[in-house]
């Protein structure tokens, strides 16, 4: 009878232990019915979302050649984990808390709030789709009542993706009890600025799908004529980190990967740092105006390069890169660039997977603009831990120079109009270099910056004028559009879902770089399905190889390298 007591009574001891035990395992940063609030999963959808976009960003920066890809091959270049992340994020991060804040906003009449909700909600399937092609969406997010949701057509989910944002609109149009004010990462609760997000993104949407629905011209044409998109400066969607570096780090996450003790983490590839210093002509009387808040080289000449310091250095030219590409801008021709350039930028060649050097304090590496490092002044010095703009960057989502390329795109290939398309990228580089040479003052950068090194009108008008010219001798559509691609390209640094996107609608750039292995694959076209989605979901099905095109790219599908 005793040892029944004894027995009984520790069962009542642990079992309140337990349920103590319980309540401190609440985390307060990720709500629960309960504790349902408008306002936490307002502030949890939008850091899941900053969250997904950077990973995204990153898988297209280093399929455009932006950020050096390793590979060798696109079949081996990742696997299927390393997309459990961003899937992760997507399904619990973002749609989870969007799903429970659209309601209870509706409920509590918040309307600013389930517009954002709808906003980044629809921003996150479309680039699911983007990725990986036909995902979960209608079955998705019902936790134990379907733990095996199957896929819908990317058609589906981006047809569901514009009614969101139609949606979106309407609930700004309607009296809001309260609005989200400083809780609103992004526009801090103007309304204005959202509508203007959503129609752009209906108009991203449009463009990106014009390869497979024949009806988008006129609802292009409509968003037009109502002239209500992101144009401004000041409607810019875009997320902004600020210096501080711990409890929480809230950083640039690129800048805290390359600004270390030990030196750069990543490496730029060097074809992007070929088409800003070399390929419209050497020298900051030539060169793109952006490049010195660009990029930041932590050497500015060669006096280390050597065996021990950079692989490629003493190989042999690829025998499969192309030699004797002719040059729009500058006359004359030049060759696939390879290794080494000019003036210690120092990057890696795409799909390079050899050994790495002992050179992070050499490499080439992220500048003031967009990531909050430092701006390129011939220092010649190592990165540091406090450097520069100390990390408070942005992550570009969309900016008004976009949507004017977009425009470029529309007016060239759907309204039968070139000259209409040379305005409209003539706005798109002036407004990109506009927000570039401003940036640091926009962020409070320290350091000063001369004068003799801010591009003046003169060399950004040599530099526009170039870009005028060689569309201007093009002779035909697929000749200008590449023009258009490639000053839509240098724009988005830092983003590369869009960088991605448009290489996969346009095939343009035409001048990529090869990947260094002669004979690499198929191109990624979509990313294989995540392992936790394959490994996790009865319903699931690996496709069949990275080749498998999105639903909007008619592309032919051996069309890129």
């Amino acid at each position: 009878m005793k040892k029944i007591f004894v027995i009984l009574t520790a069962a009542a001891v642990l079992g309140g232990c337990t349920k103590k035990l319980d309540e401190l395992l609440v985390n307060p940063n990720g709500p629960t019915p309960e504790t349902a609030s408008t306002d936490l999963y307002l502030t949890q959808a939008q850091l899941s979302f900053v969250g997904f976009f950077n990973t995204a960003s990153a898988f297209g920066m280093e399929l455009t050649r932006m950020i050096s890809m390793f590979g060798p091959r696109y079949d081996n270049a990742y696997q299927p984990q390393s997309y459990d992340g961003i899937w992760t994020t997507a399904y619990t991060g973002v749609l989870k808390h969007c799903n429970a804040l659209i309601p209870l906003a509706g409920a509590e009449k918040k309307f600013i709030h389930s517009a954002m909700a709808r906003v980044m909600k629809a921003y996150v399937l479309m680039t699911l789709v983007d990725m990986f092609g036909d995902v979960p969406m209608a079955e998705a997010n019902q936790g134990v009542d379907n733990l095996n949701p199957k896929v819908d057509p990317g058609t589906a989910v981006y047809a569901a993706a514009i009614v969101l944002l139609d949606e979106a609109i309407a609930d700004l149009a309607k009296t809001s009890a309260s609005s989200p004010g400083t809780q609103d990462l992004f526009y801090g609760g103007n309304i204005a600025r959202w509508r203007a997000c959503a129609k752009t993104l209906k108009l991203r949407a449009f463009i990106a799908t014009r390869l497979a629905d024949p009806t988008v011209t006129a609802k292009i044409q409509a968003l037009l004529t109502e002239n209500d998109l992101i144009d401004t400066d000041a409607e810019d969607f875009e997320f902004k980190y600020s210096r501080k570096g711990a409890n929480p780090n809230s950083r640039h996450p690129r800048y805290v990967t390359n600004h270390t003790s030990t030196g750069a983490g990543n490496y730029i590839a060097n074809f992007f740092m070929w088409a800003l210093a070399q390929e419209k002509g050497q020298g900051d009387a030539n060169n793109d105006p952006r490049i010195r808040y660009y990029l930041y080289r932590q050497r500015t000449n060669y006096a280390e390069v050597n065996e021990n310091t950079i692989n490629c250095f003493g190989q042999a030219y690829p025998g499969h890169y192309s030699t004797g590409m002719a040059n729009p801008y500058i006359g004359g021709s030049n060759n696939m660039p390879f290794c080494l350039l000019i003036s210690g930028y120092w990057g890696r060649d795409h799909g390079d997977n050899s050994g790495i050097p002992p050179d992070g304090q050499r490499r080439t590496t992220v500048g003031v603009y967009p990531f909050g490092g430092r701006f390129d002044n011939n220092q010649g010095a190592n990165v540091a831990v406090d450097f520069g703009g100390q990390g408070a960057g942005i992550q570009p989502i969309w900016l008004s120079s976009y949507t004017a390329f977009l425009k470029a795109e529309y007016e060239l290939l759907l309204n039968s109009s070139s000259a209409n398309a040379r305005t409209a990228m003539e706005s798109g580089v002036r407004t990109s270099i506009n927000k570039v040479i401003n940036f640091p003052a926009s962020i409070g950068y320290s350091e000063a910056i001369p004068t003799t090194r801010v591009p003046d009108a003169t060399r950004i008008n040599g530099y526009v004028n170039k870009v005028l010219n060689a569309y201007d001798a093009m002779a035909t559509n697929d000749a200008r559009l590449n023009i258009i691609m490639k000053e839509y390209f240098l724009a988005l640094w830092g983003n590369g879902v869009d960088a991605y996107n448009m290489y996969r609608r346009t095939n343009k750039p035409g001048n990529m770089q090869f990947t260094i292995e002669p004979e690499p694959g198929i191109y990624i076209n979509s990313h294989l399905y995540p392992s936790v989605f394959v490994n996790r979901n009865l319903n699931a099905v690996q496709k069949a190889n990275v080749g498998v095109q999105v639903f909007w790219d008619k592309n032919p599908p051996n069309s890129r390298k």
